[in-house]
């Protein structure tokens, strides 16, 4: 038998009820133990209940009154996302990241031997853990294939996927689970702990950050045609990438210092291995490597999230390393996004905002990503080759809409740097994702 882990309860919340007699001091305390696992996972389930049966009020717009929007982002990061001195969460943009991204809650706090008052603790707690949202995507473009790997924590809910894109044909094949609570499921404590991973045990899935980056490995994994649903191709990787300066937000979701998102991402990594799919076995050497992104993020995340989102990598005409990341909806102030960046040969520009024309039929249609200011900084084209979809609906309570077409792009970015130096890059046939999201979650 499976029992629901909520991600904030022990996988040992299993109540007792019978057999109680005359108990020993140290039976006494294990009982003892059990009954306050068993009322807060009672507490949790009732409250998760609650939180999402609760139609959500409009927003406030984040303003630039707590986060520096029109500063530039700053080359030294705090060690801590949460201050205990001052009971506050530092605010901002950098360009390496933070170690130890703990919310207040994940803190320790002073032990009692008083079950009531760990109740209470628990309780007061309780609606940030179920906002607690964290997932770990990343993407790697190599000459052949498209691959991409997501896992996603929703306390309640586990939400995964693999799949590879043949850039040939354009053909998906996929494999992808919803595991409940985070059973077989864990996150590492940073996108950058060294000691800690995030992992599928059902898969053998692994993603870690050790001797400074990402080593990701996965067994077997069997992937599903798109277009023919009894084809399965086994795929098995161990791949590496090599970080380059991230961009770091740590972002007042709402307005509310006290509802962080801590964001990292980067694009146009080089990463390098081996990897098999189906029967043929591929290398990627580390003189030509292969072209990642990473998105590790870690949100007190509003009940009602929206998004639109593109991310690509590639080579430019004279050789540099490209990765892009563009935004819409979801960290903005003033109507610009503060995650839009593109990186050079490892090296992020923060980018202005943007909009998305995002078509009727997006899995079909052609998108266009454009900048808001009229300066023509972005203009680019997104034509599909395919799509991954995910529509999920439990009584109008849970719900999640998403779409991320993969295909390929044309058109250019301008940027300036720290340096003051403009650089323009045009894109032919770049191939990356865009993606359109609604969550109640």
């Amino acid at each position: 038998m499976i029992y629901l882990h909520l991600g904030f309860v022990s996988d040992n919340a299993i109540p007792e009820f019978v057999g109680w007699g005359t108990m020993s001091p140290k039976d006494t305390s294990r009982r003892s133990g059990r009954w306050t696992a068993s009322a807060t996972a009672a507490i949790g389930i009732v409250g998760a209940a609650i939180y999402l049966g609760v139609e959500p009020a409009p927003y406030a717009a984040t303003t630039s009154e707590y986060f520096p929007a029109h500063a530039p982002a700053t080359a030294t990061a705090p060690a801590a996302l949460w201050s205990g001195a001052t009971s506050s969460y530092t605010l901002g943009r950098w360009t390496e990241p933070i170690t130890d991204v703990r919310f207040h809650f994940e803190h320790p706090r002073p032990s009692s031997t008083s079950i009531a008052d760990a109740i209470i603790v628990y309780g007061r707690a309780l609606p940030a853990r179920i906002q607690t949202k964290k997932w770990h995507y990343t993407s790697i473009n190599t000459r052949d294939h498209f691959i991409a790997i997501a896992v996603v924590s929703l306390q309640y809910l586990s939400p995964m996927f693999v799949y590879v894109v043949d850039k040939a044909t354009m053909e998906k094949w996929e494999y992808g689970a919803m595991l409940p609570g985070s059973y077989g499921v864990e996150f590492a404590a940073s996108s950058v702990d060294p000691a800690t991973c995030t992992s599928v045990a059902s898969v053998n899935l692994r993603m870690c950050f050790q001797d400074n980056a990402w080593r990701m490995s996965a067994t077997s994994i069997p992937l599903t045609s798109s277009e023919d649903r009894s084809s399965v191709r086994p795929f098995s990787f161990e791949l590496t990438m090599l970080p380059g300066e991230p961009l770091i937000l740590s972002f007042p979701l709402a307005n509310d210092i006290m509802r962080p998102s801590y964001v990292h991402k980067g694009a146009g990594y080089a990463v390098h291995g081996t990897y098999s799919f189906g029967s043929v076995d591929t290398t990627i050497a580390t003189a030509v490597p292969a072209l990642g992104t990473i998105d590790w993020t870690k949100s007190l995340a509003l009940h009602r999230t929206e998004w639109n989102w593109v991310s690509s990598t590639f080579v430019a005409d004279d050789g540099t390393a490209v990765g892009i990341n563009l935004s819409r909806r979801v960290y903005d102030v003033d109507g610009a996004s503060q995650e839009n960046a593109i990186w050079l040969d490892g090296i992020v520009c923060v980018l202005g905002a943007v909009t998305f024309d995002v078509p009727e039929d997006g899995m079909t249609q052609a998108w266009r990503i454009r900048s808001v200011d009229g300066v023509g900084a972005v203009n680019l084209t997104f034509v599909p080759g395919g799509a991954r979809q995910e529509r999920l609906n439990v009584l109008n309570v849970l719900r999640s809409d998403f779409v991320q077409p993969y295909g390929r792009f044309t058109g250019k970015i301008s940027c300036t740097g720290s340096d003051r130096i403009s650089r323009t890059v045009d894109m032919h046939d770049a191939f990356g994702v865009v993606e359109d999201h609604f969550a109640l979650w």
